[in-house]
């Protein structure tokens, strides 16, 4: 997986990036600092990018690892941290 990019959008942040052709879903990390043990998985495991983080606050600033999983149930490594701030 590359590593994605995060941009800001009116009450989110938009993750966007290049996701591996075996990949079926993707699942996402965020947190409110850089510390990857400070994340959780959100609970939308989208299947491409670009993807929409919305119901966010103007300021609000997050961090995002992602990674892929295949049909097979393959892994892939964490890429990121990607960081923006909500519009």
């Amino acid at each position: 997986m590359t590593t994605p990019t995060a941009s800001a959008i009116a009450g989110g942040i938009r993750l966007s990036g290049g996701v591996p052709p075996d990949a079926v879903r993707l699942q996402v990390f965020e947190a409110s600092s850089s510390s990857l043990a400070a994340a959780t998985k959100l609970p939308s495991e989208p299947t491409s990018l670009c993807w929409d983080r919305t119901g966010l606050t103007t300021g609000d600033t997050r961090w995002y690892w992602l990674r892929a999983i295949s049909a097979e149930g393959n892994v892939s490594a964490l890429a990121g941290p990607v960081t923006a701030t909500a519009l």
